[in-house]
């Protein structure tokens, strides 16, 4: 009991926080929205004023004389019905013309909010949820929302409203018969309480669900050349279909309590009705009410009835948002990195100071997957990284873009600590050229201009042109505005990577970040992107991941890496001449 208590007392509370996470949403809109409110409870006022008159009319004609001044006064009387639902109408139409404004306008805020907030979350957590959960949250949760603000919370105040309206009207008939009608709201409240609290719990899990069968679809989509390759498509939807069950097994579960809470009031408003029906007659034969008044009381009472009928379907869809807007909420409550887009662009000079630094995920603190690393390089080095995988050569190159931070030691830039300085100071300095490039959607251009998103149109075609990209580019039919298909794949392998080089090339950056830029692609493809990688190296401080030694011989200094630690460091003939060493072995088997 203690418990169903304390869970109520969590209920209550969340719930009024939902209510005020849509207010917060809401509020720059008021100038629209409380306008809304008011045109609401105007057509629910009219509606009841419309039921009344109806129902006065009705009264006067059973039983009495139909003569020539009854049947002016029902003309009057249908002329002033016409007009009141006409009135209606045109309230009505503004009405929800201005919900609309409101609500729409909010959702696309929280949209907003919602995209930037998963956008700018650290690595770390992006990490650790998956894409398709969290495209989830934006898409089916926010429409969730979406539905409570356009559709249910209006419909709540009005038939609130005219809830209202309509007691007050039965009670001035008589409050007799006002009195025993009602008596059985206050059960109608404590049942709303005892299964909305279980429809919300289990609504939530629901949109769990229904993320999890996002994280499928999406996940199958980006990887359908494997999952066509491998032959998979009965595996993949057999993972949507195991997780399309469980969402469809607690829906299922969530309509019980749902179901018997509607059933629970037909049964309840049906006897209501019978006996507020029998008390009625009783008062009628003994004379406590008049015809008139019991059939402009029969109508308010229909009125009430159909609005308490409402309330059941009305409550549960307000609890599949509320289940929705705790997720979305849990999304706007996590830990963003900075926001500092408008700050000066500090050119820097490029020189790399990494002191004894380690690190471990904070998935997974107890593995250890940077030890004591350090590295130095001056302005326009380049410096090659060089061993198996796992051995922590692109985890130090996360650090240096400060996806993370280490676990101890210090990282410097032109002798300042990257955790003092700005990210967008930190990043727009550094331009990364990746072993799988994946392009956005969009046309080359797009593509390109990402490094540089004001580029001028000669700044694209000379960035392409140093990149070796231009000509291949030029021979497309639609040229610059060819789109580039999903994630680029209607481009080969080593003209994805021209377009990256031409991007990294626009962006100007200081430092320069090649993850085995070269290793995937054939002969020619490799020399036009060592050729543009050359010439984009050009007076730049440059980090080269490689597991070929071919690409590494004229750096500066080279880092051979193994378990996370640097095992030998120095130039390649140093390390060549150097007896029983790792990268001497290496050597060897690649380059003899």
């Amino acid at each position: 009991m203690a418990e169903e208590r304390a869970s109520k007392k969590l209920w209550d509370r969340a719930a009024w926080k939902d209510a005020g996470f849509f207010l917060n949403y809401l509020r720059p809109h008021y100038n629209v929205f409380i306008p809304a409110l008011i045109a609401l409870a105007i057509t629910g006022g009219m509606t009841i004023l419309f039921i009344k008159e109806l129902a006065a009319v009705a009264g006067k004609g059973i039983g009495g004389a139909h003569g020539p001044e009854w049947m002016a006064e029902l003309n009057h009387s249908v002329w002033y019905l016409v007009a009141l639902i006409s009135a209606q109408a045109v309230i009505a139409f503004f009405r929800i013309m201005l919900f609309a404004k409101a609500s729409e306008r909010a959702l696309a805020a929280l949209r907003l909010d919602t995209f930037s907030r998963i956008i700018r979350l650290p690595m770390g957590t992006l990490n650790h949820r998956r894409v398709g959960e969290l495209a989830s949250r934006l898409a089916n949760d926010v429409e969730a929302m979406r539905e409570t603000l356009v559709v249910t919370i209006p419909m709540l105040i009005r038939h609130t409203v005219m809830l209202t309206l309509c007691m007050g009207l039965i009670l001035n008939m008589s409050v007799k018969l006002s009195l025993f009608m009602v008596g059985t709201i206050p059960v109608v409240i404590v049942m709303i309480a005892i299964f909305g609290a279980r429809i919300r719990k289990l609504t939530r899990r629901a949109q769990d669900n229904l993320a999890a069968s996002q994280v499928v679809v999406d996940e199958s989509l980006q990887s359908i050349v494997s999952v066509k390759a491998f032959r998979n498509e009965a595996y993949e939807l057999a993972r949507y279909d195991k997780n399309l069950s469980e969402y469809l097994r607690t829906v299922l579960r969530a309509a019980v309590p749902r179901a018997s809470f509607i059933a629970f009031i037909i049964f309840a408003f049906s006897v209501a009705l019978i006996l507020v029906t029998w008390f009625a007659m009783r008062m009628l034969n003994d004379g406590g009410i008049g015809k008139e008044e019991l059939t402009q009381f029969a109508g308010l009472s229909g009125m009430i009835a159909a609005s308490f009928m409402q309330f059941p379907e009305l409550i549960a869809q307000l609890q599949r948002s509320l289940g929705a807007t705790e997720r979305v909420r849990e999304i706007l409550r996590d830990e963003t990195e900075p926001e500092d887009d408008n700050v000066a662009k500090l050119h820097f000079k490029g020189e790399i100071d990494m002191r004894d630094v380690s690190f471990a995920y904070p998935t997974r603190p107890e593995a250890v997957v940077l030890r004591d690393f350090s590295l130095q390089a001056k302005a326009g080095q380049r410096i090659a990284l060089v061993g198996p995988s796992g051995s922590g050569k692109s985890t130090s190159v996360s650090l240096l873009f400060r996806f993370y931070d280490p676990t101890s030691g210090e990282i410097r830039i032109d002798g300042q600590p990257i955790r003092d300085m700005s990210l967008t100071t930190l990043r727009r300095n550094l331009a990364l050229v990746p072993q799988e490039v994946l392009l956005f959607g969009g046309s080359i251009r797009e593509n390109i201009a990402y490094g540089k998103p004001d580029a001028t149109e000669e700044e694209i075609i000379s960035a392409a042109k140093k990149a070796n990209a231009h000509d291949f580019i030029a021979g497309l039919t639609d040229g610059y505005q060819t789109l580039v298909g999903d994630r680029g794949t209607q481009l080969s392998g080593g003209q994805r990577q021209r377009i990256a080089i031409a991007r990294a090339i626009l962006a100007d950056p200081a430092i320069l970040i090649l993850d085995e830029a070269t290793s995937s692609l054939d002969a020619e493809s490799e020399r036009l992107v060592q050729d543009a990688l050359d010439k984009l190296m050009e007076n730049r401080t440059s980090i080269i991941i490689a597991h070929r030694l071919s690409t590494v011989r004229r750096c500066d200094q080279i880092l051979v890496m193994s378990g996370g630690a640097i095992l030998e460091r120095g130039t390649h003939d140093e390390l060549v001449a150097r007896p029983g060493g790792l990268y001497g072995s290496l050597a060897k088997l690649q380059l003899e």
